[in-house]
């Protein structure tokens, strides 16, 4: 899977420091849909405030978040199963990035993924891996509102660089 030609990263940059699940979100709607985003800010934020409700905008019942702290794991597994109909789940690579490198390379196979990132103690960053590239992943960083690419030696090694966040969290 690649980046749509016809779609700007940046019209999907998130508009504030907690919304980077809702934008990577929109991201995967964007890569596995027609939509595109009219006003990317604006529809941003109506995400971040469906995934952090305790009904979810796909009618499932979810666990409250408060919207400070980001977007839940659970809500983007929720949101990424209503696009793509497959049941999803959310796997903790903290503890053996390499093996979350496998994990994440094998479901790049089928559909776009969101990845957890953040510092030694916390994930504190989603960003949405489009596809691989050759001896790396593609993946866009809504903090940037554009693609990287990231070395796969770099994702088992904690060495992610994405954003300013090194370490390996949680594949969708």
């Amino acid at each position: 899977m690649r980046w749509p030609a016809d779609l700007d990263p940046g019209a999907l940059r998130q508009p504030d420091r907690r919304s980077c699940g809702a934008a990577s979100v929109l991201a995967a709607r964007a890569l596995l849909t027609d939509w595109r985003p009219r006003d990317g800010k604006a529809e941003i934020t109506e995400e971040h405030r469906l995934l952090t409700s305790s009904r979810s905008p796909r009618d499932r019942l979810q666990m409250p978040w408060p919207r400070a702290f980001g977007t839940p794991p659970w809500a983007v597994a929720n949101a990424l199963r209503t696009l793509t109909g497959d049941h999803l789940a959310t796997v903790m690579v903290r503890p053996r990035p390499a093996v979350g490198c496998d994990v994440l390379r094998e479901q790049l196979r089928s559909r776009p993924v969101a990845v957890y990132v953040g510092s030694r103690l916390l994930p504190r960053h989603v960003v949405l891996a489009v596809g691989e590239t050759g001896d790396g992943i593609e993946v866009f960083d809504p903090s940037r509102g554009r693609t990287d690419r990231v070395p796969h030696e770099n994702w088992a090694g904690h060495r992610i660089g994405v954003a300013g966040w090194n370490y390996f969290w949680f594949v969708i």
